[in-house]
């Protein structure tokens, strides 16, 4: 090609610079990362467990020597394969430790013990520690189990000298991705059985907040349970999902979206919720709007759900104790049945405030709030800002039983 003429060589340049730009604009829109070697555990997907008392004699090939020793024992859920035998073991004046035969030798050396730590330095009665079991084959080495340990807590089937456990039973791959300079952590489901991620499936996480942590509540922003469905994150002004992730390359590639794409509501204490329209069970279209003004407790809730059915009586008791200090209940009614025969209980139930019908807030539950889990419950301020979300965890007001009653009754102002 002759490019002596300057307007024949600047023509090749501006092409090729146009060719250039296009191709980097593709690369600027995908990011590239890794996985880490070891899964981490699922705290949000767990158990409870029941430790029963057991003699000394079961814990074989140990060195407890205690003469005021409690042991009890059961199996915890292994997400890699057949249960494991435990024994907690409680010796006075000191931290509570759990054994696991990993091995499955029927006996506990120093590798199998796991010495637990308060969860909250001044709460004497969550204990939690991670039991690692080895993974023998594959790309990550170890397998959590997380642990928390309700010290001297009891349900109703429990006897006295019985112990409860909650365990997680579900794993997650972790890895790093470099966003536009910035070390981004993700994490995705991880299926031990398959040895495969599938991004568009089952629970994803994003640290949008730079933190180096992800947050895998069902309510915060950094997680999601995809449905087959591409999930958006917002991370700064960056909105990103993950077009793959490969444990066998150990590659995770992530895709820049526009704004638009980003449809969550991000639900937090101190932020405003959104307005948004709903129809009652009359047929009438309302908006959340309307309630401006008013404290408002916003459950999201069902007949078919044993939990939601157990709050009923502290929800009855609240309406009609607080209605006159500028309290409101708006219910999301998530039953499947017709409007009259929802109404008919309702009214059997005495539950005589707002309900929404199921059909006219799907998109706000399963995509914009991304409710999960049920009951679910809002209180909400007169300005429309939100004052808790039940997470005691984060020593936010309960929002559960009686609890309910007495945070409302702390938080509404006095006749």
């Amino acid at each position: 090609m002759n490019l002596k003429f300057p307007a024949l060589r600047l023509a090749v340049i501006f092409l090729f610079t146009i060719s250039f730009a296009v191709s980097f604009v593709r690369a600027d829109g995908e990011y590239v990362g890794q996985f880490d070697t070891k899964l981490v555990a699922h705290t949000e997907k767990t158990e409870r467990v029941i430790f029963k008392p057991v003699s000394r004699d079961s814990l074989r090939g140990s060195k407890v020597s205690g003469e005021t020793v409690h042991l009890t024992s059961s199996r915890l859920v292994n997400p890699l394969g057949p249960s494991l035998v435990s024994i907690l073991v409680e010796e006075q004046d000191a931290k509570p430790m759990i054994f696991v035969d990993l091995n499955a030798d029927n006996s506990f050396g120093d590798d199998e013990k796991f010495t637990l730590r308060r969860q909250e330095t001044d709460n004497p009665y969550l204990w939690i520690t991670t039991v690692s079991v080895p993974v023998k084959d594959g790309f990550f080495t170890a397998c959590p189990i997380y642990i928390r340990y309700f010290r001297d807590y009891q349900t109703d089937k429990m006897m006295t000298a019985d112990r409860l456990i909650e365990q997680s039973t579900e794993v997650l791959a972790r890895g790093t991705v470099d966003v536009k300079g910035k070390k981004v952590t993700v994490q995705y489901a991880y299926s031990l059985e398959d040895k495969k991620i599938t991004p568009n499936i089952g629970w994803l996480g994003v640290d949008t907040d730079e933190n180096g942590e992800v947050d895998m509540n069902n309510l915060s922003p950094e997680a999601a349970r995809a449905d087959s469905e591409t999930i958006v994150f917002r991370v700064g002004q960056t909105y990103l999902s993950t077009k793959k992730a490969d444990v066998g390359k150990n590659q995770i590639v992530m895709r820049e979206h526009q704004a638009k794409d980003y449809k969550r509501t991000e639900l937090a204490v101190g932020k405003e919720v959104p307005d948004f329209s709903f129809v009652d069970l009359d047929g009438k279209k309302r908006k959340f709007s309307e309630f401006r003004g008013k404290y408002v407790l916003l459950d999201f809730w069902g007949f078919w759900c044993p939990p939601c059915m157990k709050e009923l009586p502290y929800l009855r008791e609240a309406y009609k104790r607080f209605q006159s200090r500028n309290f409101e209940i708006v219910g999301m009614n998530t039953d499947q049945f017709t409007p009259d025969s929802i109404k008919k209980n309702l009214e059997q139930n005495g539950m005589m405030w707002t309900q929404a019908r199921h059909d006219s807030f799907l998109d706000l539950k399963d995509y914009a709030f991304r409710i999960e889990s049920f009951p679910t419950t809002l209180l909400i301020a007169p300005d429309g800002k939100i004052l808790s979300l039940s997470r005691q965890e984060r020593g936010e007001p309960d929002l559960r039983g009686k609890d309910l009653l007495t945070t409302l009754d702390e938080i509404l102002p006095k006749k």
